[in-house]
């Protein structure tokens, strides 16, 4: 009989092993070269930490307190692509036509995209002058080399696949700062306001089940706490360096010194939005073009009758 038992635990055992390294090896099929990212110092991304863990159900003589929590995936409606760009030149009249004719030119040709001038807003940025030495052997004397303007270039439109080409159309005209580009969609108060009773919903199903379940009922009017969130795609995206590195020593009793080069390692970024984990609805759960989130946490907390 010791034999038997001996040999179940043994075997129990290679399951569990199996078991446990069938995991890991699926975990590292998927994870990617984001492993090789430290994003402890990345204080700009939504602290999903902030969120009540799971699914919240508290509930005493007096009170129930439940807590539903929603995320959306949604598409944006709209871009709002900012674009910079200075010219330089002798006097003041030379920059401003120069530059003019660059932005005149640029805002033509993006009308095959679809893009109306009434879509682009040129927002003067500065106008300075620019300095330069004249250096010889002995001295170098400061002198006045002309002026510098700067503009931005503001452009709104609908379409994602337009964005590329804009930017392709753009360095054509020497325009290469791609300052920012920001999402939106129209109605956010809708959107408010839809999640917001579907959370109502879920919640007062949370209420019946618990009611139900300890023999209790509620009364009086409920009190509710809710926080909503807009999370943008620039504040989700994290950045990491993957590669493998020799080591060198050096020895700095020897007299032949030399310099060590470091190779130029790429950096990748990636977009992480809010995982699902925890909510209580997820819509649009496998939404992959990036987008805008939006989180509701609404906290009801109900009266129970204490006279049953």
């Amino acid at each position: 009989m010791k034999t038997q038992v001996s040999y179940l635990n043994g075997k129990i055992n290679w399951i569990i092993l199996a078991l446990v390294l069938t995991f890991s090896v699926a975990q590292a099929q998927i994870s990617g070269n984001q492993i090789y990212g430290n994003n402890r110092y990345n204080e700009n991304n939504y602290n999903q930490n902030v969120l009540p863990n799971n699914t919240v159900v508290s509930i005493n003589d007096n009170h129930l307190t439940v807590t539903v929590k929603m995320l959306l995936n949604k598409k944006a409606d709209g871009f709002v692509i900012t674009l910079g760009l200075n010219q330089e030149d002798g006097t003041v009249s030379g920059c401003s036509k120069k530059i003019n004719t660059r932005i005149d030119g640029f805002l033509d040709k993006i009308k095959a995209l679809g893009i109306k001038k009434e879509n682009c807003y040129i927002d003067f940025i500065s106008q300075t002058k620019i300095y330069d030495f004249n250096a010889n052997l002995e001295t170098a004397q400061q002198i006045d080399k002309g002026f510098e303007i700067k503009k931005n270039i503001i452009i709104t439109t609908s379409n994602a696949n337009s964005l590329e080409k804009l930017i392709a159309i753009a360095s054509d005209f020497e325009i290469h700062d791609i300052i920012k580009v920001e999402y939106f969609n129209n109605d956010t108060n809708a959107i408010h306001n839809s999640l917001f009773d579907e959370a109502l919903v879920l919640a007062e199903a949370k209420k019946i089940r618990y009611m139900k379940s300890f023999g209790k009922r509620v009364i009086g009017t409920p009190s509710a706490t809710e926080e909503f969130a807009t999370v943008f795609p620039k504040t989700q995206y994290k950045m990491y360096q993957a590669f493998e590195s020799a080591e060198i020593e050096t020895n700095y009793n020897n007299r032949n010194q030399y310099l060590k080069k470091i190779a130029r390692k790429n950096k990748t970024f990636y977009y992480d939005g809010i995982s699902s984990a925890g909510f209580d609805k997820v819509i649009n759960p496998n939404q992959t073009e990036v987008g805008i989130q939006y989180v509701l946490t609404l906290t009801m907390t109900y009266k129970i009758d204490t006279s049953i």
